[in-house]
């Protein structure tokens, strides 16, 4: 069977681990910076090559990955005069690996398609640690026969994988996710002020929540800021997290849905950037919300 041929765009935290993966388990990989070179070059010391233009990168490939922030940087990255769309030939499969609006992600494949060319989404779950482990989640958007051509590639770095139903559907259920997830945090970042406020040890706080119904995956990363004013645990910016909730925002607008704690969760991140800025991590949120 031939070997599938990879391309990979944006190569932050998540991406250069995701990439470093697929080159280790064997596959033709090409790379583009999207913006620092430094992972890129890497990279390419370990046998990846270098595509100047994604034009390039799709004429020399068969599935390219994009991992960038946001749904304006995967449109220009796709429809741009160097686009990809400029170097594809039919069969070209594109899987958008960031957390997007899911209606963009929908009418980019319906314009790809009659070219030949299938977009997939396939956001990712966990943190950069578990990219480094080859241990992410990643939901997928798409059509069963293409879904089975992925998995086996996607499992280069994602431990579990599931196939959530039609394109768009996976950037659905990532804001989602990440409501669930931020939402927590924001608790305990509040909970936390709450505890000095009142003059209870932070440290009780989380022994006794840690072992109960009140613990969740987000309570350790922003007790680790709380108490030890490190950020090892949750590395996801402040901005990010805001440009995902207003995602959301726009997203259930479009189905004319309300929430009634997305507005308030929308807020807090937004005053925690403010203050923290864009690149600081969600934990830092907690010096937002101390009590004064």
């Amino acid at each position: 069977m031939k070997q599938e041929r990879i391309g990979f765009i944006g190569l932050g935290l998540m991406g250069k681990e995701m990439a470093r993966h697929l080159l280790h388990k064997g596959y033709p990989l090409t790379v583009m910076a999207h913006r620092r070179r430094e992972p890129l070059e890497a990279l390419c010391r370990d046998g990846a090559q270098e595509a100047k233009t994604p034009a390039d990168m799709a004429a020399q490939s068969d599935i390219v990955f994009i991992c960038v922030k946001t749904s304006e940087q995967v449109s220009d990255i796709i429809k741009r005069q160097d686009g990809l769309l400029a170097g594809a030939r039919p069969g070209l499969v594109i899987v958008d690996c960031s957390t997007a609006r899911p209606d963009i992600t929908e009418q980019l494949a319906a314009a790809l398609a009659p070219q030949g060319v299938t977009l997939i989404d396939a956001p990712l779950a966990r943190t950069p640690r578990e990219a480094r482990e080859g241990r992410l989640n990643v939901m997928i958007g798409g059509e069963n026969d293409v879904v089975t051509r992925l998995t086996p590639i996607i499992h280069s770095f994602a431990e579990n994988v599931f196939h959530v139903g039609p394109t768009g559907s996976a950037h659905k259920l990532k804001l989602i996710n990440n409501f669930l997830s931020l939402g927590a945090a924001a608790l305990a970042a509040e909970a936390a002020s709450m505890a000095a406020t009142l003059d209870v040890s932070q440290q009780k706080l989380l022994d006794i929540c840690s072992q109960g119904g009140a613990n969740s995956a987000m309570l350790a990363p922003v007790m680790e800021w709380v108490l030890e004013r490190e950020c090892t645990k949750l590395k996801f910016s402040l901005g990010n997290a805001e440009k995902d909730m207003n995602y959301l925002t726009e997203t259930l607008a479009t189905y004319q849905a309300r929430s009634a704690m997305l507005p308030p969760l929308c807020a807090f991140l937004t005053r925690a950037k403010e203050d923290q800025g864009d690149e600081s991590f969600v934990p830092t949120a907690y010096d937002s919300c101390v009590q004064k």
